[in-house]
């Protein structure tokens, strides 16, 4: 009975120091995130690495804790252990597939070609990066559509990040017919766009411009450019298409469409 009582007695104190071990282990867990998430928005660092780096702080206290409280039970834990290699192995083999999309995950959140928030296209989706996780990126494009892209899709292929300057440029071509005194045109699509509420005038860098780019077959093809704000890009696009063509017909300046001269020469 002595023996039965020590044993249930040592028994007891393990499971009590076991359960005190998981307590104040969950307790450390949650301080130690909650630390690294008011560090981590100090830094200004993306809210998708955050949410990573507190995965693998998590799922790494979890592990600790649990092979802690095995080993105060007296469970041996390298046989647990050896298990857990594994399984991870097998894990592995059989999700070699998305481990490419995890690495690149990895990459993106690393190397920040964009962040959350920010207006991308890759190949023919365009939106605002919601989140980014270990297997792939949500974008929210105009129409709100929520577009899933695998991330091993996103880092082989070219991604145009449109506002990682706070300034964009708008450009519009428009056609000119051959008559067109080009120099009085220029001249009134200049003043539309220094008219134009939103457009940057005071950059020396950023200055509209208005130049002839082709010959076309019908038409002069001419290339209208100004900058903006990037939230302000449609309103200033619609702005100067709209505005550009009233102020080009007020002045008897209008676009061309297509057209065939056919000289028929006849028999005498």
């Amino acid at each position: 009975m002595e023996k039965i009582w020590d044993l249930s007695s040592d028994f007891v104190i393990n499971l009590a120091l076991t359960l005190l071990i998981i307590l104040l282990g969950l307790l450390a867990v949650g301080i130690i995130v909650r630390i690294f998430r008011k560090a981590m928005k100090k830094a200004n660092m993306d809210p998708s690495l955050v949410s990573f780096f507190v995965r693998c702080i998590r799922v790494a206290s979890y592990i600790i804790i649990t092979i802690s409280a095995l080993s105060k039970l007296g469970i041996s834990t390298t046989g647990i252990i050896a298990g857990f290699s594994a399984a991870a192995a097998a894990l592995a083999l059989a999700l070699k597939d998305s481990l490419s999309d995890i690495a690149s995950g990895i990459v993106i959140l690393f190397t920040k070609p964009f962040v959350t928030g920010d207006f991308i296209d890759i190949g023919e989706h365009m939106g605002f990066v919601q989140k980014i996780d270990m297997l792939h990126t949500n974008i929210l494009t105009y129409d709100d559509t929520n577009v899933i892209i695998p991330n091993s899709k996103i880092t082989s292929s070219q991604v145009n990040n449109h506002t990682a300057h706070p300034s964009v440029r708008v450009q519009i071509i428009l056609p000119l017919s051959y008559e067109t005194d080009f120099d009085k045109a220029k001249e009134i699509i200049l003043n539309t766009i220094m008219s134009t509420d939103k457009v940057i005038l005071n950059d020396e860098k950023h200055k509209p411009a208005v130049r002839l780019e082709h010959y076309l077959d019908s038409s002069l093809e001419t290339m209208v450019r100004c900058w903006t704000e990037f939230e302000n890009y449609w309103t200033v696009y619609y702005s100067l298409t709209e505005n550009i063509k009233k102020n080009l017909e007020k002045e008897g300046i209008f676009i061309p469409f297509n057209q065939l001269d056919v000289h028929i020469i006849g028999k005498e």
